[in-house]
C-alpha cells in the first residue's frame, strides 16, 4: 500500500510539471520584427502648423530651430532675487530668501547666549569706567 501511494504521489508530480511545461511553450513572448517595432518605435510631435509667433502677457514665444523659446519683457517676469548668478558668482541662500532663521541646536543657542551675556557685561564694566566727574 505504502508503495502504491508513493508511486501515484510521484506520477501525480510529473504530470503537474508536464502540464505546466506545456503551458509555458504555449505563452512565450512574440518576439517578431513586427511586434518589436510597434513596441520600441518612438512616437514623435508632428510639428505644430499655424502660428510660430505667440503673444501672451508679458512674454512673446516662438518655435525656431527645433526649439521653443520665451522671451519675457516685463519686470514682473524677472528673476528673483538671489536665483541670478551675477558678478560675485554666489548661489543663492534659501535662508536669506525666505527670511528663515537657521536651526541650531541647543548647546550653540546656549553658547551664543553666554557670549551675549558676556558683551554685555563688559559694556557696562566699561560705561562705568568711562564716567567723568565734572564739578
Amino acid at each position: 500500500m505504502k508503495a502504491a501511494t508513493t508511486t501515484l504521489f510521484v506520477l501525480l508530480l510529473a504530470a503537474f510539471s508536464a502540464q505546466a511545461q506545456t503551458d509555458t511553450e504555449t505563452d512565450r513572448p512574440d518576439y517578431s520584427r513586427d511586434n518589436l517595432q510597434r513596441v520600441l518605435s518612438v512616437q514623435t510631435e508632428e510639428p505644430q502648423t499655424g502660428r510660430d509667433v505667440q503673444y501672451d502677457i508679458g512674454a512673446v514665444s516662438f518655435r525656431a530651430l527645433g526649439t521653443r523659446w520665451r522671451f519675457n519683457y516685463l519686470p514682473i517676469m524677472m528673476p528673483l532675487v538671489g536665483t541670478r548668478q551675477t558678478a560675485t558668482w554666489e548661489w543663492p541662500d534659501a535662508f536669506s530668501l525666505t527670511n528663515t532663521p537657521i536651526a541650531m541646536p541647543a548647546r550653540a543657542w546656549r553658547a551664543s547666549r553666554q557670549l551675549s551675556a558676556e558683551r554685555k557685561r563688559i559694556e557696562r564694566m566699561t560705561k562705568a569706567t568711562v564716567r567723568v566727574k565734572t564739578e
